[in-house]
């Protein structure tokens, strides 16, 4: 492979690696503006999306009994709904009422972290398990070959984001979720529920972490623990962009997705985390707010 072949595959793999970061990062993102909440606990719902896929989609027996024979996109979706339940579920119950604390709010939500770890340990084994991928073959582009199941997590990947922008921007909902971050005081003034909205806000949060897990399922091993790394670098993705700030998460995605593809392949695996923390600490430095972020 020339150079330049190993330059694009290396920045393909990087575009892939963004979108999974950005996914995670964006729930993060809307979290912190709209709950105000630092979710320690949302790797567990990227993870909860991993083995969401591998059961929706592995031929797994359901309750019932009768084997799981879903399309690979639509044990996708059914993955994101059933994450996204857990996260209503979590806000409502257990953040919700102790959302006033911030001090109590992070313990709980760690406490959420290790339940989420221990729970999915028990039910599935410490093993590393993988999906089945739907997506087989090897896709030709001149002297450039790719795997059918990158280049699907990449077109899924920018679907869900799309989606998601839309949500935000074009509907009623959105439009709610984005004055509550705003001023939740003023929002409800203006008739809003936020209570409502607090819970929406969580449900689109998950399901976008479990979309990234479910989008690495096929490709990459599955086990309890396979939240903790994404999510310390969605953090590092979220405070470079600027907390709060979507555009800045998508833009801190691909720094950081980008540039950690290229060290790994270029220098090692074991120098990739390294560089993207140092890469945040020198945009803080320069720039508290982060890129997009503005203080408050």
């Amino acid at each position: 492979m020339t150079t330049e072949q190993m330059l694009l595959q290396t920045f393909i793999n990087g575009i892939m690696a963004s979108l999974i970061l950005i996914l995670i990062s964006s729930g993060l993102c809307l979290i912190f503006g709209i709950l105000n909440i630092v979710n320690f606990a949302h790797g567990e719902f990227f993870m909860l999306g991993g083995f969401g896929i591998w059961w929706f989609f592995g031929a797994h027996p359901f309750i019932t009994g009768i084997p799981s024979t879903l399309n690979y996109f639509l044990a996708m979706i059914v993955t994101m709904v059933f994450v996204a339940i857990v996260g209503i579920a979590v806000e409502k119950f257990i953040y919700r009422p102790v959302h006033a604390n911030h001090s109590s709010l992070m313990i709980v939500s760690l406490g959420i972290m290790f339940v989420l770890q221990a729970s999915a340990l028990v039910m599935f084994g410490p093993e590393d398990k993988s999906a089945r991928s739907p997506f087989g073959g090897v896709i030709n582009m001149g002297y450039l070959s790719f795997s059918e199941e990158r280049l699907a997590a990449i077109t899924c990947g920018v679907t869900v984001i799309v989606v998601l922008y839309f949500f935000i921007e074009r509907t009623k909902i959105g439009k709610a979720m984005r004055a509550v971050a705003g001023d939740p005081e003023a929002a409800l003034v203006q008739g809003i529920p936020t209570g409502k909205i607090f819970s929406i806000a969580m449900g689109v949060c998950c399901a976008l972490a479990g979309a990234g897990g479910a989008l690495v399922g096929p490709i990459f091993y599955i086990n309890p623990y396979m939240g903790v790394e994404p999510v310390l670098k969605a953090f590092a993705v979220v405070i470079l962009g600027g907390l709060g700030s979507l555009p800045g998460a998508l833009i801190g995605g691909f720094i950081i997705g980008i540039t950690e593809t290229f060290v790994t392949t270029y220098v090692g695996a074991h120098f990739s985390t390294v560089v993207v923390f140092l890469i945040m600490i020198g945009v803080l430095i320069a720039r508290p707010t982060g890129l997009l972020g503005h203080a408050k």
